[in-house]
């Protein structure tokens, strides 16, 4: 299991990143493959093949296949962390951050090609995942992005609650998208996040 709360906090205090090359480049092609074919389909043989290495020397740098599976979410996870903090580095209030989160989030949703990957090859196993929310990886989302949102006006727990309600909210569009509830770009998901998220955002409190 990933440690989200620990990738957060090193995002946010500046430190993260793994400057092994060989490792990022066996993973970049982990990644290619995974795009490629989704994580179900491919192999070890197959990742090792792509990064010109032997199968020995991928074991070494990476692990077996499951931990090779996690280093690639990792760095995902590293990388939307980032861009995130980025995001909301120049919202003014609370509730404008809260908009740009779910912006990024929906964004990410419709445009990531793991993402894609995973809704292309694996889409049954997808949908199941959105809808299975009682989870410790769940919670630990909740509890990270409520990282960057609570502040004096906010507790860590009203962020939390509103969180909750605005992934469920995502999971259900993204399953069941809605021509009354357009989420299909950036500006139509800010203006449904403005109409219907600050407003519960704002009664957590």
């Amino acid at each position: 299991m990933v440690d989200l709360p620990s990738l957060a906090a090193a995002v946010l205090a500046g430190g993260h990143g793994d400057a092994n090359d060989a490792r990022n480049r066996m993973l970049d092609a982990a990644r290619t493959e995974f795009i490629n074919h989704g994580i179900a389909r491919t192999s070890v043989a197959t990742i090792a093949t792509r990064a010109g290495v032997s199968r020995p020397t991928l074991y070494r740098q990476c692990g077996d296949k499951d931990q090779i599976v996690a280093s690639v979410v990792q760095r995902e996870v590293i990388d939307f962390f980032t861009r995130g903090a980025a995001a909301i580095a120049t919202a003014q209030t609370t509730e404008d951050k809260m908009v740009e989160i779910f912006v990024m989030g929906m964004r990410e949703c419709r445009e990531h090609p793991l993402v894609q990957a995973l809704k292309d090859f694996e889409n049954e196993a997808f949908t199941r995942r959105l809808f299975t929310l009682d989870t410790p990886d769940y919670r630990s989302m909740i509890s990270v992005l409520a990282m960057f949102l609570a502040d004096s006006d906010y507790p860590p727990a009203a962020a939390e609650r509103a969180l909750d309600f605005a992934l469920r909210v995502t999971a259900t569009l993204l399953i069941a998208p809605s021509e009354f509830l357009p989420t299909d770009d950036d500006e139509n998901t800010r203006e449904f996040a403005r109409r219907y998220l600050i407003p519960v955002l704002q009664a957590s409190r």
